[in-house]
């Protein structure tokens, strides 16, 4: 049987039991929070950094599409001057050949 001077030390005793077992819940609480908080930051930051690689890959084909745009144009540009010089060369010898345009002036 109990005595009465067991029970209250079983009485006082409950208290710091009792703080212990709060401390216990609270501590386990307090881990699960952090791994969540600490999960979750990770995926945000791997959301960033695959948002970050999308928009540096949108840079990179902007830049060679640029470039390719460029490279068009000068090739254009190169053509057209080419032609307008075949173009000029090939007019160049008619003038030569005729003196005046490559007819025959005669006066009766």
């Amino acid at each position: 049987m109990l005595r009465a001077v067991d029970l209250q030390q079983v009485l006082l005793q409950t208290t710091s039991v009792e703080r212990i077992q709060q401390t216990q819940q609270q501590q386990s609480e307090l881990q699960q929070r952090y791994i969540a908080t600490h999960a979750s930051e990770e995926q945000k930051l791997l959301k960033e950094k695959v948002k970050e690689s999308d928009e540096s890959d949108k840079v990179r084909m902007q830049r060679e599409e640029e470039r390719e745009r460029k490279r068009r144009m000068a090739r254009d540009h190169r053509k057209a001057e080419d032609q307008l010089h075949q173009s000029q060369q090939e007019e160049e010898p008619l003038e030569e050949e005729g003196g005046m345009g490559g007819r025959i002036n005669i006066r009766v």
